[in-house]
């Protein structure tokens, strides 16, 4: 099925904001957590963090595929010219 240009965008748009905030995530997280080296210590922060870093990219994706669908409303509503 061929995918529109909005559609492509917001893959690409998504997949490197999703990934730039769950590195962020991961790294706010390991400068403020002390890890032991038990075991379940190491388990325990190393789940919050994937888990944080979904979150945080599910968000972020979220949040850009909205403001692209803005400006592309806004861009066939005021720009794009009448045919």
């Amino acid at each position: 099925m061929p995918r529109s240009k909005t559609d492509i965008a917001k893959s690409v748009v998504g997949f490197i904001v999703g990934f730039g905030a769950s590195r962020i995530a991961k790294n706010i997280i390991d400068r403020n957590t002390d890890e032991e080296e038990r075991l379940h210590n190491r388990a325990a922060v190393a789940s919050a963090e994937l888990v944080v870093g979904m979150m945080a990219a599910d968000a972020a994706r979220k949040y850009t595929d909205a403001k692209i669908d803005e400006i592309v409303e806004f861009w066939e509503t005021n720009v794009k010219p009448k045919l």
